[in-house]
């Protein structure tokens, strides 16, 4: 029996997700089969699915390297006080992304300009992922998460 390839083909090649104050974070391990596990890491409207510890630590390393550029945001700040900030209304985005291999991670720093919406923060490109991390509050809750994800998948492929 042989299968023919699809005809067509469909990829997300980024998004972008802006992080603002205590970012809900919900980590979960589920068994694939008998050898193997993944760790889901829920972050606000972001699931993660990672296989590999590599790939965990390589996240959870290349995260906390983004501290020096995300501990100059300082903390949340009510909605209102933080121009560029407005809560979506109406039709919302998640995605769902699984991450694998050693992906990209990238931080820069981005500083409000004015006539500009965009808030200053913190864009870490985690492999197709684009964070706006806009306080240190966002991003301890992440790191917390990246952190979380990696000790649940070590314990549970161990």
């Amino acid at each position: 029996m042989t299968s023919e390839a699809p005809n067509g083909y469909s990829a997300i090649l980024a998004s972008t997700v802006r992080m603002v104050g205590m970012v809900p974070v919900r980590v979960d391990a589920h068994s694939i089969d008998e050898h193997a596990a993944e760790v889901g890491l829920t972050l606000g409207t972001v699931l993660i699915y990672m296989r590999d510890v590599h790939t965990a630590q390589h996240v959870a390393d290349g995260w906390s390297s983004s501290a020096v550029i995300a501990e100059h945001l300082g903390p949340a700040r009510p909605m209102q006080a933080r121009g560029g900030l407005q809560r979506a209304m109406g039709s919302q985005v998640s995605a769902l992304v699984r991450l694998g291999g050693l992906p990209s991670i990238t931080c820069t720093p981005y500083t409000r300009r004015p006539g500009n919406d965009t808030p200053s923060h913190a864009r870490i490109m985690v492999g197709p992922l684009t964070f706006e991390v806009c306080d240190w509050t966002a991003w301890a809750a992440m790191s917390h998460g990246f952190k979380r994800a990696l000790r649940v998948l070590r314990a549970a492929t161990a």
